[in-house]
Formats: C-alpha cells, structure tokens, sequence
C-alpha cells in the first residue's frame, strides 16, 4: 500500500521581513520622486535657508536700529523734560526731534514712546488738535498708554465735554491698574462726571478709590468729595443731576413799617 505524506505546512512570512520591505518600497519610491521632482524639491530648500536667514538678518537690524532710536529718543528727552516743548518736538542740531522719530521709527517701541511724548508737548502747547491726535495714534500699552487715554480725557475736559472726560478717565483708570495712576484717575472721573451732572458716577468712581485703594493718598480726597456729592444729590435748592429742585415759596407776611428820621438842618 502506498504510503500518502502528509500535507506541507505553509510558513507566514516573518514581521521583519514585511518591515524591510515595506521600507525598502518607500526608499525607492522616495527616490524616484525625488528624481523626478529634482529641481523642485532643491528649490524649496534652498528658499527656507534664504528665508531663515534673511529672518535673522532682519532681527538684527532691528536690533540695532531700536538701539540707535532709543539713543536719540533719550538725547531729546532732556530738552522735554526742561520743559522746552518747542525745541523736544523740532529737534536740536544734533538731535532729531520727537516729531521726527514718532515719523522714522513708526509702531516700533521707539516710535510710539515718541508719539506720546510729542502729543504731551502739543498739549503743553496749547494746540489741542494736534495733541489729540497723536493722543489717538498711540500704540503702546501699560502706564503710557492709560496716560494717553487720560491725554485725550484731559483735552475733552478743557473743551466742555465733560460726559467724554468722565468716561475716558476711567477709561484710563482700568487700562493699566496701579496705585500710581489709577486713584488719580478715578478722581478725575468723579469730577468730570459732577460737571456732566452725574452725581450717581461720580460717587460710584469715589467709592472705588475708597473700597480698592485703601492705601492710597488720594483716599483722603475721596472720602471729603464723596460727603460732597452725596450731600449735592440729597439737596433740594439747586438741582444735580437727576434732582429736582423744590419749588421756591414766596414769602408774602408783610414786613414791618420802618419810621426814617431824616435829619433837618439847623438854621443859624
């Protein structure tokens, strides 16, 4: 009887044989599209290297460019802080003016730290327009930039516009929370916001420097101003704000005969 063999088992092939492959499919897939796209793939390459370079490049001149507007900056800010307005905004013969700088070195540090300091000069100048202006195209943010929305406020105020002033100091006030500003501010706002009539604000505004400033000098003002303005809304003789002033009541009890003795010369 003839003798039947039992059936081949079948190997699977081995996980690393599949890995190798697998990867030596991708390597040669790889390079046959980089060759085919040769000058393109070089291309893209060499314009990242270009592109970094050129970034660093740039970092370094603006580097050296904010050093040297921090240079000039200073060198006219001794004229600014004498007070010659006038001089700090047109320069010196050997120093440009912040006019110029606010110009040339546009919304870097430099140029804003300019702008601000230009729109305070026009300010102390008296030409309002100009100064508001610059107060606007400030760009900066912290102590300064509140100090320009107080800028803007402060030229509100002197134009009449209290309900503006009151609404840009407190403005001001929340740019930039510091017990160096923003009591000073808050004091502003309950002022201007008194001359609009509002005497609800104005003692919302002192409230606040009471409750969250406890520490600060103007403290002291606030509390006087807010027995003021609390006793201004209570009144009822002059109206302020939403207070309606009492009718007045004539008094019509008729007063008193007076005899006046008129002195009669004496004849000699």
């Amino acid at each position: 009887m003839a003798q039947i063999n039992p059936p081949k088992t079948l190997t699977a092939p081995r996980t690393n044989d599949l890995r190798e492959d697998a990867l030596t499919t991708s390597a040669s897939r790889g390079t046959e599209f980089f060759e085919d796209h040769r000058n393109a793939i070089i291309g893209v390459i060499i314009g990242i290297v270009v592109l970094a370079v050129a970034v660093i490049a740039w970092r370094a001149w603006q580097a050296n460019r904010s050093a040297e507007g921090q240079r000039l900056l200073g060198a006219i800010l001794t004229e600014y802080e004498a007070g010659n307005w006038q001089t700090a905004l047109d320069g010196t013969d050997t120093a440009p003016g912040l006019l110029e700088i606010a110009d040339d070195y546009g919304s870097t540090a430099t140029g804003e730290q300019a702008t601000f300091f230009a729109a305070d000069a026009l300010y102390q100048l008296g030409d309002m327009d100009r100064a508001l202006e610059m107060f606007e195209d400030y760009d900066g943010e912290g102590l300064m930039a509140a100090s320009a929305i107080a800028g803007q406020a402060a030229i509100a105020e002197d134009r009449g516009d209290a309900e503006r002033a009151a609404n840009l100091y407190e403005q001001a006030a929340a740019e930039y929370a510091s017990p160096a500003s923003t009591p000073g501010y808050l004091l502003d706002a309950a002022r201007a916001h008194r001359a609009a009539g509002d005497t609800d604000a104005a003692q919302a505004a002192l409230t606040q420097i009471i409750d969250e400033w406890d520490t600060a000098p103007e403290q002291r003002t606030a509390l006087v101003e807010l027995g003021e303005v609390q006793a201004e809304a209570t009144a009822t003789g002059t109206p302020t704000g939403d207070v309606t002033a009492a009718p007045v009541v004539v008094d019509t009890t008729e007063a008193p005969e007076t005899t006046v003795t008129v002195p009669v010369p004496v004849q000699e």
